[in-house]
């Protein structure tokens, strides 16, 4: 017996663990030039950043690089708008990604994971 089970707004549910690493912005490359925000949080499938004012609509693909502590952690990367929230909020989902950048950005995320699993075993340890 086959079936299939469909919710709504099922493409918009998170597909990765998402965290949030410190010193991790993302150069825009703008019609101004290149300009830097800090992103809010990070997976191997997207990420969010804030810039206002908003110059992005859903579906608009366009081009930068991460940065980590003001250093060229990944560069000429393509992202592709998915959500536009409140106060300025851009979600975006990585696209065309080379697999040693992939790689690199799994390494990253995981890490990330790592420490806060470390951190939440050592404060139930102090409890």
């Amino acid at each position: 017996m086959e079936f299939d089970i469909k919710l709504d707004g099922d493409d918009m549910l998170r597909q990765a663990f998402r965290t949030r690493v410190p010193g991790l912005d993302v150069r825009v490359i703008t019609q101004n030039g290149p300009q830097d925000f800090s992103v809010r949080d990070i997976s191997a499938t997207g990420f969010a950043f804030s810039d206002k004012p908003r110059a992005y609509s859903l579906g608009m693909i366009f081009s930068f690089d991460l940065l980590l502590n003001k250093r060229l952690f990944l560069g000429d990367l393509k992202g592709k708008v998915i959500r536009l929230l409140d106060q300025g909020v851009i979600g975006c989902n990585f696209e065309a990604m080379e697999r040693r950048q992939e790689i690199k950005l799994d390494k990253l995320v995981l890490e990330v994971q790592k420490r806060l699993i470390e951190l939440r075993k050592a404060k139930q340890a102090a409890e």
